[in-house]
């Protein structure tokens, strides 16, 4: 799977059923070239016209729960 498909799948904790965002970037580790994690941005509500209006949430590789189709399932962020 590319990472461009990933980053256009939907973020969801799958406790709560919250929308968490979407992929932003990936954590690789250096030496195996695995991705440890993804980080996951959603643009604030609060104030749009701020310069920095994304909060980003970096979410571990063990957390996910399943990729389908449309969204991935991510456990305990809740």
């Amino acid at each position: 799977m590319r990472f461009s498909d990933i980053q256009r799948k939907e973020i969801i904790a799958a406790n709560s059923g919250r929308f968490l965002g979407y992929v932003e970037d990936a954590v690789v580790h250096k030496e195996t070239g695995y991705v440890e994690a993804f980080v996951v941005a959603e643009p604030k509500k609060i104030n749009p016209f701020s310069g920095n209006n994304k909060e980003t949430l970096k979410i571990p590789i063990e957390d996910i729960i399943v990729v389908g189709k449309d969204v991935i399932l991510v456990k305990g962020l809740d």
